[in-house]
């Protein structure tokens, strides 16, 4: 008997992914420090390539932190992924306090849900601001390479958000 598949199990690999694409913006904010972006102005006004790109790849770094903790977060409340024991002893608990079952997994379940979607939108969120960071590390070496690589890249991310 086939049931499908649980969205739920993945949310520990949800987190996962979240916390290495967050190390990833750090070092990709130390890299452009250290090099000569860092310190190219845009059109003489003041502000440089590597400000924005650290500034983006900054925010996605809060998202992607973010994520994480709502996946872990969204995790706390799923009471499907337990392993059996534990789940007859949750019923029984709820029995003792006179709450019903079905009820209890459906305020724990939109509970998941909802954390799960938070952090999807997050996680959504600092895709872009990585791709936005990365135009403006390539913009001063190669303004149309800077925009296919970005644009394909966050086009290849409204798709993956859409469907």
């Amino acid at each position: 008997m086939s049931t499908g598949y649980n969205w739920r199990a993945t949310l520990t690999e949800f987190a996962a992914i979240s916390g290495v694409l967050a190390g990833f913006s750090v070092t990709f904010i130390a890299v452009v420090l250290g090099g000569p972006v860092a310190d190219i102005e845009i059109c003489g006004k003041g502000m440089t390539f590597g400000q924005i790109s650290v500034l983006m790849f900054g925010i996605s770094t809060a998202f992607f932190i973010t994520s994480a903790e709502l996946f872990l977060h969204a995790k706390e409340f799923d009471v499907f992924s337990i392993p059996e024991p534990y789940r007859k002893l949750l019923k029984e608990d709820c029995e003792q306090r006179k709450e019903d079952w079905a009820e209890f997994e459906d305020k724990q379940t939109k509970q998941c849900k909802q954390s799960e979607r938070l952090g999807r939108y997050c996680y959504n969120i600092a895709i872009f601001m990585i791709f936005i960071g990365l135009l403006f590390v390539i913009a001063p070496y190669n303004i149309t390479i800077a925009i296919i690589v970005s644009g394909i890249g966050m086009l290849l991310e409204i798709w993956q958000v859409a469907r």
